[in-house]
């Protein structure tokens, strides 16, 4: 073997010994999906802001046992266009308990289901005002978001909400404006 050869091999084998000898440590040698995840670039919870409007269908269905006698409930079922999550349908089980002749309070837990599949869990609490003749319903209140599936999995929030119902028509809508972090 000539010496030009032998100098030249000795670097290049140097060098192989080096990365064999990197590689057999149990540390990983590229990012993982949970080193990525746990990065502050790839985990940085952002606040934005959020909101939109909904459209709602409104069923009433029958007490629960040990609800009040001034109470009753809804199944409430909207279609939105709304921040960050575009087309969005939403189920509510919402209670309300008339509190006067003309005013209620209300609280509901909502899921909201965005065109993707990943999903928004909120809690909405509020009061709202009946009109006898019309039949119609003025409602306001703060929405809170915690958690959900996806890229919601996460999310923390809130939302102003409000919004007009026809109990003769069992419809309504309302706008929802706040911030949303995830």
């Amino acid at each position: 073997m000539s010496l030009a050869y032998r100098t030249a091999a000795v670097p290049v084998t140097l060098l192989g010994v080096a990365l064999l000898a990197g590689c057999t440590d149990a540390s990983p040698t590229a990012p993982s999906a949970s080193s990525a995840a746990g990065s502050p670039a790839m985990s940085a919870v952002q606040a934005r802001p959020f909101g939109g409007r909904c459209e709602t269908a409104i069923t009433p269905i029958a007490p629960q046992p040990g609800d009040p006698p001034n109470a009753f409930r809804l199944h409430i079922e909207y279609v939105c266009q709304l921040a960050h999550l575009g087309r969005t349908t939403a189920v509510a089980e919402q209670i309300v308990i008339a509190t006067g002749p003309t005013t209620q309070v209300a609280s509901n837990t909502t899921v909201y289901t965005a065109a993707n599949g990943d999903q928004l869990f909120a809690t909405w609490s509020g009061s709202s005002t009946f009109d006898p003749t019309t039949f119609d319903v003025v409602f306001s209140g703060p929405e809170t978001y915690t958690g959900g599936t996806g890229r919601f999995a996460q999310a923390s929030g809130s939302a102003f909400i409000s919004g007009t119902a026809s109990l003769s028509a069992n419809t309504g809508e309302f706008t929802s404006e706040g911030t949303l972090s995830y």
